[in-house]
């Protein structure tokens, strides 16, 4: 929701690089469970904690 109140007041600018950033993030964390065995919807939930861990999603 942040990101849309920010993209609607200056533009797509800002949601697009934050939006990339954390895309990038998660495909970095899933090729990195996937690498240590990883498979399936575990490895999922695991890159998903990797990089929303933050918000204490675990």
């Amino acid at each position: 929701m942040a990101l849309g109140a920010v993209g609607a007041l200056d533009g797509p600018k800002w949601p697009l690089i934050i939006g990339g950033v954390f895309a990038a993030w998660f495909a970095l964390a899933s090729a990195v469970v996937r690498r240590r065995g990883g498979r399936g919807w575990k490895a999922i939930e695991r890159a998903y904690i990797a990089t929303f861990g933050w918000a204490q999603w675990f």
